[in-house]
């Protein structure tokens, strides 16, 4: 059925302005045909960070596959030992990646629109510029955000001009507290989840072959008593001190937990620093700069289970409104 033919462009437009696209990696010109036609769709072009699952080239950023050697070949081992051998026939099913016979980085394809809905207390998929598993997007729409790739691109050309999210603007800035690595560039966005991921990932193919006593499983994030996955949404004032509790964070296995407390500062709109006190503890402050008025905070909590099988990862945003006043 072809709804352009038997609908206006009043209820085209109505129907339009209830989708939201993730377009993984523009491999072909439908988007930019689509997104031309039908303005009223959101549609999020994902040119570069949905390749950063494993990658992208030779298993770029972050090393998350210990102990396996840090290239494309060790991430396969990795995938081999955790995901496709001794893992039912679901694990047995992925891919080993192979580029012109050469070994790539583990199979991601598809993988990243779809992790950010493993954690609704840190991702919004109504507002994909804060960020999370599926990495971040600008908050406003660009025009003719072409394909990465080039035969695509000069097909695109004639469908401009469009206009989409996209990602691959937003460079970011992060530490990796493992190996105390600095990255830097457009893939951060997905590189600072990539563990959390990965450990993800693992659990849940023992899950598929293990009993409960023998898997672990994720923890709870808690914030200030509430244990749910809803993002938390905070008014305060310039200069105001904010209490954080997380020490009704548990775990079902009865892991004890790690805590840590970050300010997401691209995901905000406050462009300063924030200082945490005790950013390590359950409880924990924040003050909320004298010159933060009128701008939003990102604050995230995340709570890790300490477990010698593979540890897991939960999350709590908190969001900050500041008062113009």
């Amino acid at each position: 059925m072809d709804l352009g033919q038997t609908r206006t462009r009043e209820e085209m437009d109505a129907i339009c302005r209830r989708l939201i696209v993730f377009e993984n990696g523009a491999q072909d010109n439908s988007g930019a045909w689509i997104a031309g036609k039908y303005p009223e769709i959101a549609w999020y072009r994902s040119n570069h960070q949905t390749y950063s699952y494993g990658g992208p080239g030779r298993a770029e950023g972050p090393y998350t596959w210990e102990p396996f050697a840090r290239d494309p070949v060790g991430q396969n081992e990795w995938a081999e030992k955790h995901i496709m051998k001794e893992h039912c026939a679901l694990g047995a099913a992925y891919p080993a990646r192979r580029i012109n016979r050469r070994v790539h980085f583990i199979e991601g394809g598809g993988t990243i629109p779809w992790t950010g809905l493993v954690n609704f207390g840190l991702t919004d998929p109504l507002h994909l510029e804060w960020g999370g598993w599926s990495g971040r997007f600008l908050r406003e729409r660009h025009k003719n955000i072409l394909s990465r790739h080039a035969d695509i691109r000069k097909d695109e050309q004639s469908y401009s001009d469009f206009l989409m999210f996209e990602a691959d603007s937003e460079v970011e800035t992060w530490t990796d507290p493992i190996h105390d690595e600095v990255f830097k560039g457009r893939s951060v966005p997905v590189w600072r989840f990539r563990r959390a991921m990965f450990n993800d990932f693992r659990a849940r193919m023992d899950w598929c072959v293990k009993s409960f006593d023998e898997a672990n499983h994720d923890p709870i994030a808690a914030f200030n008593g509430d244990t749910g996955n809803s993002i938390i949404q905070l008014k305060a004032s310039p200069g105001q001190r904010l209490s954080l509790d997380a020490s009704g964070s548990s775990d079902p296995d009865g892991d004890d937990l790690k805590t840590s407390w970050w300010i997401y500062r691209e995901a905000g709109t406050y462009c300063g620093d924030v200082e945490i006190y005790n950013a390590t503890d359950a409880m924990a402050a924040v003050d909320i700069p004298e010159d933060a008025a009128g701008s939003e905070v990102h604050l995230i909590l995340q709570v890790i289970d300490i477990n010698e099988i593979v540890p897991l990862y939960d999350y709590r945003r908190i969001i900050i409104t500041v008062d113009r006043s």
